[in-house]
């Protein structure tokens, strides 16, 4: 190839050199010679490309899958490398060499050419996926922890051009450590097992609370709040990880943290025992479901072909998901719940947060949202009780008048003066007449908060739902995060709540605020 091309400058330079001389006194431009190589031409195909093609059209390729020829035809390109960029759009549901014409085919080797050395460069995304299903079947990499790295780094590089890979990539991830028995700690930063392990905490504390419930026909002993303030504050981040209410970023937790822990723990022991006597599901369960195995299947939504059944294996993945493969079919037990956050449980802890706040004469009260009666009533009974407590248990209040300390020093003073004898009063030195109280100088006026500090992005996000559009972002998550940390100096609150579908929402009480903050 390098000869090719010097041979072309060749041609080129003395063509220039020629033109030069014989018109040096009276020619600016001169005609030069196209020349290119044969692999330029449209009608070029390249000998390996050839051949993938004909092995589509074999006898025996007629009884393969889709996912089979694939795998053959990849296997016979996985060492290509072309040099014929394509300025076009390819776009597939399930994107395979078969689907591409010549023009995508060559323009989709060449790209990867590229990233093979290095260089990733924003293209169709059908072609990421190409790329990304080659790895997971291992063509051009080898099997194991190396194709493991080689999707994990790929991803990390091309999601800054297409975000939207994170929704099949890190299931994917997942699953390759799986099938290949990888080490499960590679596996568990993509399995969002942090809210497995949230659910956990809820039904620890869960089975802690039926533990302590008191036996029927006896009397309820009085509440000894704050006994564990370190699992009460593990069940609170729980609680929050889970909701879509988080109740440890509003303005009453700032202010008031211990009666905001202690209210919303009593509070989920009764509907933990409420659950337990009067549903058929007690209340985490209601909530998430119940740990189930249920048909797993690998690589979904990807081109993968096994190539044979997989061996029979269990693979564990933290503490809350097993994987196992029997005959061939695979299946995991797990909360299959999606991950979301409830929006049943948000409206239980924002009951909490309205019923406390007017029970406190807080200054920021929550609108009411019509929660259900028997709800508003268990709370209310849990912060009478609370706040009966606190009031016993408040610390004994001393007060000093500092306005009387002047009486009391006049009167000493007479008292001293009456028992000094003649010659005491002699020596004691005339008193020094104090200057006047110099006013301490007025505080500053505070200054103004500084800008909202919001990114492109996070703003777009807040107009789209103050417009009442669907976010234009698939990271909502991550943004809704962000947003809620960096107004809430702004409003004291979570402004952005997910409601019973997952979507990100305005809460309503703010929406004005947030209108008039943003420019």
């Amino acid at each position: 190839m390098a000869d090719i091309d010097r041979i072309i400058e060749q041609i080129v330079a003395a063509s220039r050199a020629k033109a030069g001389r014989a018109f040096a006194s009276s020619k600016v431009y001169g005609s030069e010679p196209i020349l290119m190589r044969g692999s330029q031409l449209a009608s070029y195909l390249p000998e390996p490309v050839r051949q993938m093609r004909a092995l589509a059209r074999r006898p025996e390729a007629r009884s393969w899958t889709d996912a089979r020829l694939f795998v053959e035809q990849g296997r016979v390109m996985a060492g290509f490398e072309d040099s014929c960029p394509y300025a076009g759009t390819f776009q597939s549901y399930f994107p395979t060499y078969d689907v591409m014409d010549n023009r995508q085919l060559r323009g989709y080797f060449t790209w990867r050419a590229h990233v093979r050395h290095g260089t990733v460069e924003k293209t169709s995304t059908s072609f990421a996926y190409v790329y990304l299903y080659e790895l997971i079947n291992g063509i051009g990499v080898e099997p194991g922890e190396p194709a493991f790295r080689a999707i994990e780094s790929f991803w990390r590089a091309y999601r800054e051009f297409e975000p939207a890979l994170d929704r099949y990539v890190r299931p994917w991830l997942v699953d390759y450590a799986v099938y290949h028995d990888l080490d499960p700690a590679l596996a568990l930063p993509f399995a969002d097992v942090e809210h497995d392990r949230a659910v956990g905490v809820l039904a620890r504390a869960q089975e802690a609370a039926l533990d302590q419930s008191p036996a029927r026909a006896r009397r309820r002993e009085p509440r000894a709040y704050g006994t564990d303030r370190e699992a009460d504050e593990r069940l609170l981040n729980a609680l929050d990880a889970l909701s879509t209410h988080r109740l440890g970023e509003s303005r009453l937790y700032r202010d008031e943290p211990d009666a905001v822990r202690d209210v919303t723990r009593s509070v989920f022991d009764r509907l933990a025992r409420y659950y337990h006597a009067s549903r058929s599901q007690d209340l985490v369960e209601s909530l998430f479901g119940a740990r189930r195995t249920m048909p797993h299947l690998m690589f979904a939504s990807a081109v993968f072909y096994p190539g044979g059944k997989h061996a029979d294996c269990v693979y564990h993945l933290g503490e809350t998901r097993t994987y196992e493969c029997r005959g061939g079919i695979w299946t995991c037990t797990a909360l299959h719940d999606g991950g979301g956050r409830s929006a049943k449980l948000g409206q239980v802890l924002r009951a909490v947060d309205r019923q406390l706040r007017a029970a406190l004469d807080y200054p920021h009260p929550l609108k009411e949202r019509g929660d259900p009666k028997y709800l508003t009533q268990l709370i209310d009974r849990e912060i009478r009780d609370y706040l009966a407590w606190r009031e016993a248990h408040a610390p004994v209040r001393v007060e000093i008048d500092l306005s009387k300390l002047a009486g009391i020093r006049s009167a000493a003073a007479v008292t001293r003066e009456a028992l000094l004898v003649d010659e005491e009063r002699e020596e004691e030195p005339e008193p020094v007449a104090a200057g006047p109280a110099v006013p301490e100088p007025a505080q500053a006026q505070a200054e103004k908060n500084d800008a909202l500090g919001l990114t492109p992005e996070e703003q777009a996000l807040l107009e789209d739902l103050l417009a009442g559009r669907a976010p234009r972002t698939a990271s909502a998550d991550l943004l809704v995060d962000a947003v809620n940390e960096k107004l809430f100096d702004l409003v004291g609150d979570t402004v952005v709540e997910f409601d019973e579908t997952g979507a990100p929402a305005l809460v309503e009480d703010y929406v004005d605020d947030v209108r008039e903050a943003l420019p």
